[in-house]
C-alpha cells in the first residue's frame, strides 16, 4: 500500500472538525493526524506531526487563516496548504494565493472536491474550487489573447511563490523584463494585479 498523505486541519467549529475527520477517514490514501481550533495550535501541530498538507479555515480566532497560511509557508515551505472557506470572493482567493496557499475549496462544495484538492496539492499542483463564479477567475481575454510561453512560465513561477528577482534569475532574464512580461500577462487576462492573474491562470489551467 502506498504511503498515506498526512494532513492537519484547523477550524474553530467542532462540527466542521468532526466532519473533516469522518470525510478523510474514508480516503485510504489520506490520514488526518490532528484537527485543531486555532492558527497558533496548527503551527505547533506542524512541528509535532510533519504533515504534507494542512487544511486551513479562513475565519479563525487569533491568527486568521490567511496569516496562518503565510506563517506556514515561511516556517515549513514544504507543507502545502488548502484553504477551506465559506467565502468565495476574489479578494480572499487572491490573498490566499499570495500568502502561499496551493488550494482553495468552498465548504459548500461536494466533499470529494476537498479530497481531490488534497491529492492535487500533494503532487505539487494547484487546485481552485470549480464552483467559484467564473466572473472571479475567467475573462474573454483568455481566449482572445492567450499567454505567450514566457508569460505562462513567469506566472507559473510566481504561483510557486518566487519573487520577481528570483523568477528573473531562474529563467535568465532581467528583473525589468520579468516585470514587463508580468504586466503584459495581467493586461491579457484583464486581471486586477499579478495575484489575480495567477488565480485566473490557475483556474484556466494555463499553469499548474
Amino acid at each position: 500500500m502506498a504511503a498515506q498523505t498526512k494532513c492537519l486541519a484547523v477550524d474553530d467549529h467542532p462540527a466542521v472538525r468532526q466532519g473533516l475527520a469522518l470525510l478523510l477517514a474514508g480516503a485510504d490514501d489520506i490520514e488526518l493526524v490532528e484537527a485543531v481550533d486555532s492558527g497558533e495550535a496548527v503551527l505547533e501541530a506542524i512541528e509535532k506531526h510533519d504533515p504534507s498538507v494542512v487544511i486551513v479555515d479562513v475565519r479563525l480566532p487569533g491568527i486568521d487563516g490567511i496569516s496562518a497560511v503565510k506563517r506556514i509557508a515561511e516556517r515549513a515551505p514544504s507543507v502545502k496548504t488548502v484553504v477551506f472557506s465559506a467565502y468565495g470572493d476574489k479578494r480572499l482567493l487572491s490573498d490566499a494565493i499570495a500568502a502561499g496557499a496551493r488550494g482553495y475549496v468552498m465548504k459548500g462544495s461536494p466533499p470529494e472536491d476537498l479530497i481531490r484538492a488534497i491529492r492535487t496539492v500533494n503532487l505539487g499542483k494547484a487546485f481552485v474550487d470549480p464552483s467559484l463564479s467564473p466572473a472571479l477567475l475567467m475573462t474573454q481575454g483568455v481566449v482572445d489573447a492567450p499567454l505567450s510561453e514566457r508569460e505562462r512560465e513567469i506566472l507559473q513561477l510566481l504561483a510557486e511563490g518566487l519573487h520577481t528577482e528570483e523568477v528573473a534569475e531562474r529563467i535568465g532574464l532581467s528583473a525589468e523584463t520579468v516585470k514587463s512580461d508580468t504586466k503584459r500577462a495581467i493586461t491579457k487576462l484583464e486581471a486586477d494585479g499579478r495575484v489575480h492573474a495567477v488565480a485566473i491562470a490557475l483556474r484556466q489551467a494555463l499553469i499548474e
